[in-house]
């Protein structure tokens, strides 16, 4: 009974929101709000680790003179950094951010929302829908569909999801020509939908006609032109191999982009959770394919499977330095949103049939919200015919709780998730030496900076301190997209991480920690030499590392000497 009630008030309230906007955009708030809490906001780390340097570089060109990381920006087509330039130059750079993160995230629920009513106008769905994607699921590459910060790919989800539903209204120009807007913002996940438009077309040849979707195209060509020209003034499109550079950028830091099975345990959980969210579409799908849309989204579904199997023949047969760089991995962040709206629909369904009780809802809910992984909720699924009502439930109850909470754990140990607000750079004792180096450096200066640092939440040197460093492990997220910048990297880390290279495995976890032993297995005089090649000023260490050099400043985690007098 008490089952009963709670599914009654959630029916209520899902109705409320349904016929009421001011409920149902308060719906919104609070999706926001829980997801802003439990996945948290940070500012200057992670993918920021490039862009705010970036950022500030195209605002003021004096800064970083001796930075070969910087030339990399010419070679980053995408206009949506540089929308903040006047922010930047007001000082409201960081408080604008946010705004507009805030923004996003909420506009990225009235989107989920927009698309679930598009797809099967249901009170009910459309609600659990909301409360599902306020927790993240990862599946392929691993990026959940809320991150932590505000990112082109971030931008873009809510519109890319409001191009997608006046693809299934039949507004197709409108919906093209935003495409071809939000390609000057990210081109990589704008790629994605394109060729899921594109694809659905084709094979709706017949019914479309070849002039229509020459016409669309057309369309989204005007809406983008202002990227496309940047990039035909800037490097060319490689349809080689180059394996060095995809040796180390796959092997570094990004082998979950590229292969399904790793030394790392969550490199395994990835590609298991993508798998599972493809059989759950598949199993939802076959009960739902008479809902006027479903042929559409399969075939999405199908264009998406393809740009996997490309990925998969890349990285396994032919690594094309541009299908490389497209990243297509990341394209399992549509089938996760299409594989979890129709899995949540189907059990609606099940349940207005009278197909399952009030306790199974419940179940298959609360799974779908906390599973984390579509993997556990697929073993949860298949479970159900198996075991008694009883002890499938209490057995749903066992794995939905063990796997939040281990996925919980293992995150957080690790430092993948560690939820907390921060507008500002997030204060530490690293953070404290890049005010130093800002306030007490020349502009010119380079910085030898432990190249282990800029992990997901640390902020990271060249954003905090608006210097310059030598070289860091995580310079190669940037380097993926942009080949040319390799060899400097490489000979810059091979100075500083002696011998890492060549132990690269695709374990991020790994590498880390070499790239730490391997910083501090360097003498006083091996600093020496590389500031004398690469005429560096400064070397920034942790401690309890200590070395025989003039010691210019020094917190309770780090020091800095000045290498510009020594001999």
């Amino acid at each position: 009974m008490k089952t009963e009630r709670i599914i009654d008030k959630i029916k209520s309230f899902s109705l409320l929101a349904w016929e009421n906007k001011f409920y149902r955009h308060l719906l919104f708030a609070i999706a926001t709000l829980i997801s802003l809490f439990t996945i948290g906001y940070y500012f200057g780390t992670f993918d920021q680790a490039s862009h705010i340097p970036f950022l500030k570089k195209f605002a003021d060109p004096s800064l970083y003179p001796n930075d070969y990381f910087l030339n990399l920006r010419l070679y980053h087509y995408s206009f949506f950094w540089l929308l903040f330039l006047p922010f930047y130059k007001l000082g409201i750079l960081e408080i604008t951010m946010f705004i507009v993160y805030i923004s996003i995230l909420y506009l990225t629920f009235w989107g989920l929302w927009n698309i679930s009513k598009k797809l099967f106008n249901s009170p009910l769905t459309s609600f659990l829908t909301i409360i599902v994607f306020t927790l993240p699921h990862v599946g392929f590459s691993g990026l959940p569909l809320i991150e932590f910060s505000l990112l082109n790919r971030t931008f873009v989800l809510p519109f890319l999801l409001m191009a997608i539903n006046l693809y299934l209204d039949k507004r197709y120009i409108l919906a093209f020509f935003l495409l071809g807007i939000l390609y000057n913002l990210h081109v990589v996940s704008v790629n994605f939908v394109l060729f899921m438009f594109l694809f659905a077309s084709i094979i709706k040849i017949k019914k479309v006609g070849l002039k229509n979707i020459i016409v669309r195209l057309i369309i989204f060509i005007i809406g983008a032109l202002p990227v496309l020209l940047w990039k035909v003034k800037g490097s060319p499109v490689e349809l080689g191999v180059n394996s060095e550079w995809f040796w180390i950028i796959s092997r570094g830091i990004l082998y979950h982009m590229f292969y399904f099975v790793g030394s790392n345990l969550f490199i395994t959980l990835l590609p298991l959770g993508g798998i599972s969210s493809v059989i759950l579409f598949i199993i939802s799908r076959n009960s739902l394919k008479r809902l006027q849309h479903t042929s559409t989204i399969t075939l999405f579904m199908l264009a998406l499977f393809i740009i996997l199997i490309i990925q998969t023949l890349a990285s396994y047969v032919y690594p094309s330095t541009i299908i490389i760089q497209s990243q297509l991995m990341r394209a399992g962040v549509f089938i996760l949103i299409f594989s979890l709206l129709y899995f949540i629909h189907y059990i609606v369904t099940l349940y207005e049939s009278k197909k399952i009780n009030n306790l199974d809802l419940s179940m298959f809910s609360l799974t779908t919200i906390f599973s984390l992984s579509p993997a556990a909720l697929l073993v949860v699924w298949l479970t159900r015919k198996i075991l008694s009502p009883h002890y499938w439930a209490t057995f749903t109850t066992i794995i939905t709780t063990v796997v939040f909470i281990s996925i919980a754990i293992m995150s957080f140990s690790s430092n993948i998730w560690r939820p907390g607000i921060y507008i500002f750079p997030p204060k530490s004792s690293f953070y404290d030496v890049q005010l130093w180096a800002r306030a007490h450096s020349q502009r010119d200066d380079i910085f030898i900076t432990p190249p282990y640092k800029e992990w997901f939440y640390e902020i990271a040197w060249r954003a905090g301190s608006e210097r310059s460093t030598l070289v860091s492990l995580f310079d190669l997220a940037e380097i993926a997209i942009v080949p040319s910048g390799l060899s400097s990297w490489k000979e810059r880390f091979a100075r500083i991480a002696p011998e890492v290279i060549d132990k690269f495995e695709g374990d991020v976890f790994s590498n880390y920690r070499q790239t730490y032993q391997a910083y501090y297995s360097l003498s006083a005089f091996d600093f020496k030499q590389i500031a004398k090649t690469f005429k560096a000023s400064y070397i920034v260490v942790e401690k309890p590392h200590l070395y025989n050099l003039p010691k210019v400043y020094e917190n309770e985690g780090y020091l800095v000497y000045d290498l510009r007098k020594v001999q």
